[in-house]
């Protein structure tokens, strides 16, 4: 077994030991205690003056209710109007239902031959508004498809074109494709 005898530092070994310590330790000392205390306090300071701009803003909705009061008749009317352009129904089905309906009358009124009319899913909005969405393909003339722009246009409940492709049929030379996707909106 050996033993273990101990051996004492020189001068010049205790000087680089003293050395190293006087950099390891505020390296150590920022490392352990200074940075995450500076991290603390910003995070501190972003969530100070976040809650400061929510709390203005809020000041400044306050500051603003008297002429919120004066606006809030016409935001009732406003809301009126609306309500009578939005389809309206229990479920869903029964709207985007109705919507496919209105949409397919006004195709075939105008003349155009159906091909297809296809329902998409509906999207809940904000404040529970659901977006209604309808794929058309229909083939007629040119003033047939004017036609039924013009009513998607003029219908009382909001529609909305979103996508709309014209393009020569191939079946016939005179004839228009119309290939749309036709929104509707439901309370």
């Amino acid at each position: 077994m050996r033993t273990i005898t101990r051996r004492s530092l020189s001068s010049r070994d205790q000087r680089a030991v003293r050395a190293g310590l006087l950099v390891a330790a505020p390296v150590l000392a920022y490392a352990l205690l200074a940075k995450p205390y500076t991290l603390d306090v910003r995070r501190k300071l972003d969530a100070l003056r976040e809650q400061s701009d929510l709390l203005s803003r809020e000041e400044g909705i306050v500051s603003s209710q008297p002429a919120l009061r004066v606006e809030l008749p016409f935001a009732d009317a406003s809301a009126l109007r609306m309500s009578s352009r939005l389809y309206s129904a229990a479920d869903t089905a029964l709207a985007a239902t109705a919507f496919g309906r209105d949409v397919a009358a006004i195709v075939k009124d105008e003349g155009l031959a159906i091909q297809r009319i296809e329902m998409r899913d509906s999207v809940t909005r904000r404040a529970g508004l659901q977006e209604l969405a309808v794929d058309v393909r229909a083939q007629g003339s040119f003033a047939e498809v004017l036609h039924v722009l013009m009513r998607l246009e003029a219908n009382s409940p909001l529609t909305q074109v979103m996508h709309l492709a014209i393009d020569r049929s191939s079946t016939s030379g005179d004839s228009l494709a119309l290939v749309a996707v036709i929104r509707g909106y439901a309370r």
